[in-house]
């Protein structure tokens, strides 16, 4: 069985028990979703298995002194993510409310006085639960890419609908619809969420346009990233400001980079900003769900070019 097939026979099984699970007191939830950190620290011990070596990986890079307790942050902070998700998914996103603190307020505000800007995110544990608390005081654009599985995108437009700001299914859309919202968004002063984290193979060329696709360097290895965010915030007069999300207890944190309007070359631009990302995930390593992709796998294990 092929891992697409794995994925939603597994999320089939599931969606029995989610709703059910949602509506247990924390201590319930957070046992119930251990299951899943029980899968993950079983993916870590088994010889041939890529997560161990990811993380030792990642460990390098972010000079943490253990992977092993890298991972554990990283299986802890999988669960609370999680629990925050399913909360908001099943219509009990007001137990997480007012969890948000914002350390760089100040500066979030002074770009809003000027205009709209885009926030790049990579994939985090607690992007979807920080989203839905940003939304609570801002107006807020989420840039989504819906799965094209039917099931699963169900789900996932359920669990957007909760977030009380609006959302854009960049995936399914006409591109020329996305654009025309993505700008007029940064136009009318919104704060536009994107997942800028998803990478391809380096282009040859430094920019690819008929794949939209971004040759920089990222971990030591060349990577392609997609041109779209430094383009549409170039067109806009808008700052790109990268950010993570790093829980502590019961509350999250949005952790602002430098931002600034991308000027120059578009692989100029896409770089700066890159690094910039960089930069936060090194200092947060155990908030970056995607660290375990494939492509970021490979990319984190590469020898670092002298």
């Amino acid at each position: 069985m092929g891992f697409a097939a794995t994925k939603d026979r597994t999320f089939a099984a599931y969606e029995k028990v989610s709703g059910w699970i949602a509506r247990r007191p924390a201590p319930v939830r957070r046992a119930a979703y251990g299951i899943f950190g029980a899968a993950l620290w079983t993916a870590y011990v088994l010889p041939g298995n890529l997560v161990r070596p990811t993380m030792q990986a990642l460990a390098r890079h972010a000079d943490h002194p253990s992977p092993t307790r890298l991972f554990r942050g990283f299986v802890r902070k999988f669960i609370a993510g999680t629990d925050g998700t399913e909360q908001v998914r099943h219509g009990f996103g007001a137990s997480i409310d007012g969890s948000l603190t914002i350390p760089d307020k100040a500066r979030l505000d002074s770009y809003l006085a000027q205009g709209g800007l885009f926030l790049a995110l990579p994939h985090l544990h607690a992007t979807l639960a920080m989203t839905r608390c940003l939304a609570q005081s801002y107006d807020v654009l989420a840039v989504v890419s819906l799965t094209r599985n039917e099931n699963r995108a169900a789900a996932q437009k359920a669990l957007y609908s909760q977030v009380d700001g609006d959302f854009l299914d960049a995936r399914n859309e006409e591109p020329a619809a996305v654009a025309r919202q993505i700008l007029k968004a940064l136009k009318s002063g919104k704060i536009v969420v994107g997942t800028v984290d998803r990478i391809q193979k380096a282009p040859e060329a430094p920019v690819d346009r008929a794949r939209d696709v971004v040759r920089v360097e990222a971990f030591g290895q060349p990577v392609g990233f997609g041109g779209w965010p430094t383009r549409f915030a170039a067109k806009a007069g808008a700052p790109l400001v990268p950010a993570v999300v790093a829980q502590e207890g019961n509350g999250i944190s949005l952790i602002l980079g430098h931002g600034a309007v991308p000027e120059g070359d578009l692989q100029e631009a896409t770089q700066a900003w890159v690094s910039e990302l960089e930069r936060l995930l090194e200092a947060y390593p155990e908030e970056w769900a995607f660290s375990l992709d494939k492509h970021w796998s490979r990319t984190l294990q590469a020898p670092v070019s002298a």
